[in-house]
């Protein structure tokens, strides 16, 4: 993780206002020190001045001009100074920079600044260059009081400003060695300010860099400084709590994906802008959905304007109805739509598809059924009346049709049995709780039980029956099931096989063990069944041939029976028939034995000893 580096001008913040400060303090000593030390000077020398200025007096009143000039000298070689004497006219009467001859020679002093500032104020002072030896002096002039009432001669003690220039070279060393010190000590400062302070911030910077990127699982070092200590501990309890959040956000999104990927309903949402926001599965499935959905319009998505209508109806109004549709081929389908306007800022509407073929199929297969079992009453019920009341109007009198029609309606009674049975025990195995009670048995025994039921109509009809064991060990074999179901589905393949068979025909069943699993073959040589018919002979009241059947005495349930047993017994029937030349119907039984059971283990010794 890289730490930011801060420019030069942010790490010298926190220092500029000490440099701000020395920069100004050295700018006004250089422009104010020469003149602070011109004032010094010339303080310095009126006090020179006022020593002097006693014996300058006493001088003149007692010993004239021209001593006044030798002692001006002396004095000058004692001290160092540039004294001169001028009288009231500005005539320069002693000066010890000069000798007695250059003394005439000297311009008059009357204009002098000094000397009109002593002459008025009693005292003066400037700072200039002096026209006479050309160099750059401080001027202090003192008026002295004359004899009588004459006036006053200036005194004028003058000091070159040369020699104040080492004073003021070794003040300014002073000032640059105090400024490398103060440079030295913000040196060291800034160190420790960036050291304390910028490598912290920079650390803490660079850890809310790593928050901000989403990696809130980084918590940042606490500094030493305490205010960027309580600044990372706050960034710290932040990323927690956003990271709660975010985690809290997940773990809710994650439920609502897997309730939306597990719910066999299809939700489609869209949002404001009428664009797709979410598809789950269940409607990928539904309509057969293989590309990207996000952010594309519903139109584009399914090819379906009703769907597109009803989720802009839902847009408008906030709700719209339910309504179906039907999925045309390949994969052919009825759905029920329904959507709902969502109820936020930006808007939106979910879509939901509910696949309804089953239920659709289902109603219709009801509807089909009322009216079949409808039908089927009818008929026998119509000619039971219509016996009944030819009884009614006279027939009873003949004794020979009243016998014929009684038997007649005996016939349709035991038709309307027969149809009552059926439908009963379709009822049993299409309920939802199991209907069988599984038990072990022998298969032989079924297989005697079911064809001594159907002897008689055999020979009524002149056909053969054949009861043929595929190995010597079928007949006793064991099964697990339901032996009642099991042996009325046996006893339907064989009825079938005997009404839809011809006068001198036959019916093969043959039995045997099949890789753990029980067969039973039914063979006939009957009419056969068409091959466009074969799909559909397993539902109810479908009948190859109405009229034919009717008069064969089907009520259309046999099948649909026997489907609902094999299927109950997990197995498997097989169909193959040719029109004219018969039919065969394979069954398929899983043994399903249990090895606790102590007949399974004796049934299987049995099969091993006729290996």
């Amino acid at each position: 993780m890289a730490r930011p580096r801060f420019s030069l001008k942010l790490r010298l913040a926190p220092l500029w206002p000490v440099l701000s400060a020395g920069l100004v303090a050295a700018l006004l000593i250089a422009v104010l020190l020469p003149r602070l030390l011109a004032e010094y000077t010339a303080e310095r020398l009126l006090t020179a001045a006022r020593t002097l200025q006693k014996e300058v007096a006493s001088r003149l009143n007692e010993t004239g001009q021209r001593p006044l000039h030798r002692w001006v000298h002396e004095i000058s070689a004692e001290s160092e100074l540039r004294i001169t004497v001028v009288r009231p006219d500005g005539q320069v009467i002693a000066d010890s920079a000069r000798s007695g001859s250059q003394l005439e020679a000297m311009d008059n002093h009357a204009q002098r600044p000094e000397i009109q500032q002593a002459a008025e104020e009693g005292w003066g002072w400037s700072l200039r260059d002096s026209s006479t030896t050309l160099r750059r002096y401080v001027y202090v002039a003192l008026a002295v009081p004359a004899k009588g009432d004459q006036q006053a001669f200036i005194l004028r003690v003058a000091e070159p400003l040369a020699e104040l220039s080492g004073a003021r070279n070794r003040l300014f060393g002073i000032l640059a060695f105090a400024a490398f010190a103060a440079l030295g000590v913000t040196a060291g400062h800034s160190w420790w300010v960036d050291r304390r302070l910028f490598r912290p911030l920079a650390e803490l910077i660079a850890g809310a860099r790593e928050l901000a990127d989403g990696r809130y699982d980084h918590r940042l070092a606490a500094p030493r400084a305490q205010e960027l200590a309580q600044l990372s501990r706050s960034l710290n309890r932040l990323a927690q709590s956003v990271e709660e959040q975010i985690d809290a956000v997940a773990d809710e999104r994650d439920h609502l994906q897997a309730i939306l990927s597990s719910t066999s309903e299809g939700v489609m949402v869209i949002d404001g802008r009428g664009k797709t926001a979410l598809v789950n599965p269940a409607f990928r499935d539904i309509f057969g959905i293989e590309q990207e959905a996000t952010g594309r319009y519903p139109l584009e998505v399914v090819r379906n304007p009703e769907i597109e209508g009803t989720l802009n109806e839902a847009l408008e109004r906030g709700k719209a109805g339910i309504r179906q549709i039907e999925i045309p081929p390949p994969r052919p389908r009825t759905v029920t739509l329904a959507a709902d306007a969502l109820d936020t800022e930006s808007g939106g509407a979910v879509l939901t598809a509910r696949d309804t073929t089953e239920y659709t199929r289902l109603t219709i297969m009801r509807r089909e059924f009322v009216a079949n079992v409808s039908h089927e009453l009818k008929t026998p019920l119509a000619a039971i009346r219509g016996y009944a009341e030819t009884l009614r109007d006279g027939a009873l009198e003949e004794a020979a049709t009243a016998e014929r029609f009684v038997v007649r309606i005996l016939e349709q009674c035991h038709r309307l049995q027969a149809l009552l049975d059926d439908l009963l025990v379709l009822s049993r195995l299409e309920s939802v709780e199991a209907p069988f009670e599984k038990r072990t048995f022998e298969v032989g025994h079924l297989v005697d039980r079911a064809t001594e039921v159907l002897r008689g109509a055999a020979d009524a009809r002149r056909v053969t029956l054949h009861i043929e064991p595929c190995d010597a060990g079928a007949a006793r074999a064991l099964l697990r099931g339901d032996e009642v179901s099991l042996e009325r589905m046996l006893v339907n393949l064989l009825d079938n096989a005997i009404k839809y068979n011809h006068q001198g025909g036959s019916v093969h069943l043959s039995y045997g063990i099949d890789d753990g699993a029980i067969v039973f073959t039914v063979q006939d040589t009957g009419l056969g069944i068409p091959e466009e018919s074969q799909p559909r002979i397993f539902e109810r009241f479908y009948r190859v041939d109405k009229g034919r059947s009717r008069d064969a005495g089907g009520t259309g349930l046999g099948l649909a029976i026997v489907k609902h047993v094999v299927q109950g017994h997990d197995g498997q029937i097989e169909v193959d028939s040719s029109v004219g030349e018969g039919t065969r119907f394979r069954v398929t039984i899983p043994r399903n034995l249990d090895t606790e059971d102590p007949k399974a283990d004796s049934g299987a010794a049995l099969d091993g000893d006729t290996a």
